[in-house]
Formats: structure tokens, sequence, C-alpha cells
């Protein structure tokens, strides 16, 4: 089977839950779904017999099989209750999951790996919820080509070196040069971000590394501001919407795009009405960033407040428009 390990996960995560809903799908069918030839699904349907436990028997805990050109899934009783991990186990599965939580690898499928890895991490206990986030720091299993820029600045902040950035700054909407002293590196939810002191800004200043279109080495040396300096901590609370503060902004989301609206933004910003629709309650956010994230839902979202938020939408739409007739 010619694909890399992350495209036979992604086909192999797909495949059991869906003939488990579609009991007696066709292999023709489920290989056209899978991209596969018929051959080559017969293959990981061996492959899938011998998960279980060590040693690894066969149909210990999924028997699958095809018969007269269908195919079928029976699990383990053991898999209809939830799974019991111990405080070590949930801690390397979410360690383990964050590359998976990476949109640019698993693409659709990362918002639910998200979902998923949010929950084991609020389960743990205190204490291990902060060695996951150290470990955050340290390792991360990283996909074929790694993270752009990520090796040059973990190099810049273990020799304290300044970085020249181009960088898109999605609140404003616009492409910025900075030079940069970094301070450190996180990563929230398989999204790598930098903490650093922005020299033209003169304040510390969070980089989403998936906006940096360009970066390099200086070689200017710098001294640390603070040697305490906490850099997950610093960037989990920037990237953090207060629930309460200035200016409240509010955006209705039609029932179209709900559930993956309540799967970004979670229960403490959203309430729900009886057509299905969900509204956002947002404050302290920039009006770049809300005229820009509503536009980009086409017609499923729209601004209920403040008006003059949903006026300019409204006028840049009409801008935009005219441009084609």
């Amino acid at each position: 089977m010619k694909k890399d390990l992350h495209q036979r996960l992604k086909a192999l995560l797909f495949l059991v839950p869906y003939v488990v809903r579609h009991r007696g799908v066709p292999l023709s069918d489920l290989a056209g779904r899978l991209m596969l030839s018929e051959q080559e699904l017969l293959k990981e349907l061996d492959f899938l017999l011998m998960i279980g436990r060590p040693p690894f028997l066969p149909n210990d805990l999924i028997l699958i099989y095809q018969e007269a050109g269908k195919v079928y899934v029976d699990l383990h009783q053991s898999l209809d209750a939830p799974p019991q991990f111990t405080v070590l186990e949930a801690l390397a599965l979410a360690t383990a999951t964050q590359v998976f939580a990476d949109q640019e690898v698993m693409g659709a499928a990362a918002t639910a790996v998200r979902v998923a890895l949010d929950k084991i991490v609020k389960s743990l206990p205190q204490e291990t919820r902060k060695l996951f986030f150290d470990l955050s720091d340290r390792f991360l299993l990283l996909p074929g080509g790694g993270v752009p820029h990520l090796e040059l600045l973990r190099r810049a902040v273990d020799e304290r070196r300044e970085v020249d950035l181009q960088y898109f700054a999605a609140s404003r909407g616009e492409t910025t040069r900075r030079t940069v002293q970094p301070l450190g590196l996180h990563n929230h939810r398989g999204i790598w971000y930098l903490a650093a002191f922005c020299t033209q800004r003169e304040d510390k200043r969070v980089f989403r590394l998936s906006r940096i279109l360009k970066s390099k080495l200086s070689d200017c040396i710098f001294d640390p501001l603070d040697e305490e300096f906490d850099a997950a901590a610093f960037v989990e609370e920037s990237i953090t919407i207060p629930l309460c503060g200035g200016q409240e902004v509010v955006i209705r989301f039609s029932p179209k795009v709900a559930r993956w609206i309540q799967e970004r933004w979670g229960s403490e910003y959203l309430s729900t009405d009886p057509d299905g629709s969900v509204v956002a309650r947002l404050h302290d956010v920039s009006a770049e960033f809300v005229l820009s994230y509503v536009a980009s839902f086409g017609g499923e979202a729209r601004i209920e407040k403040p008006e003059e938020l949903r006026d300019r939408l409204r006028d840049q739409a009409k801008n935009a428009l005219s441009g084609y007739v």
C-alpha cells in the first residue's frame, strides 16, 4: 500500500466506525471511499485483525471480515464501555495524540481529534496536566518534513539570537516585518506558537508559526528579559478569549455550521437556540478578526452586535460584489 503513515491511519480510523454503521457495505464501495483497490483493502482488513493486547492474537478486539463481497465488523464487548486509563496511560495518550490534532496533517479530522484531546487533558489531575504541557514544550511527533520555521526558532531560543520575521497578522489582515527576540515555543492543541519580545512594539507578543511567511536568523544576541519567564503560560493566557470584558460581540451561526462551531469554541462561549443556530458571545476581540471570521462562513454566520460591525461587513460585501457586476 503506497501511502504514508498518516494517510494510512486516517483510512483505518474511518474504516471501522463506517463499517459498524453500515454493516454489510459492499467491498467495492468501501474501497472506493478509501481510494484503495479491493486488494489493498483486503490487506488492511487482515492488518486490523491484529489489533488488540499483546501478543496481538487475531480477533482479540475486532473481528472484521468480508463475505459474499460485503464487509462486516464485530467489536469486542469491552469496547461498549468507555475505556479506563491510569493517569500515566492518559498522559501518554494525550502526548502522542497531538500530532494528529494538526490540521495540516489530518485536515478536517483534526477538529475531532482536538476535541478528544481537550477532553483527555481536562480529565488529568492538575499536576499531571502541568506535566503534559511541559512535555508538549519538549517533545512532539512531527509529520514528514516537520513544521516550517520550528527548528530555526528552537535554535534562536537556545542561542538567544534575534530573528527577522515576515508575519501575517490575521487580526488586521496585513503582512508585517518584525524583529523579535524568541523567548520560548509552545504547542497548543497541535498548533505551534512563539512567545517573543517584539523590538518594534517593545513588548512581549505571541506569533502563530503557521502565519510566519519568512524567518531569518540574525547574528544579534540578546540578553534574557526575565529568567523566570514561562512561555507556555504566556501563550495560553494570550490566545484565550476572555469570558467577560469590554465590548461584546455577538455572532449567530446557522444550524449548518453549528456543530463545527460547538467543537471549535466550547460551551462557555455559546448558547443554542431552538432552531439549531448557535450564538457566540465574545469579548475584547478585534474588529478585523470578527469581520474576516464571519465573512469566511459565506453567509452561514452574521454579526448581531455591535451594529457598526454588522454594517461594515455589509458594506465590504457590497464592494466585493460590485467587482463582479
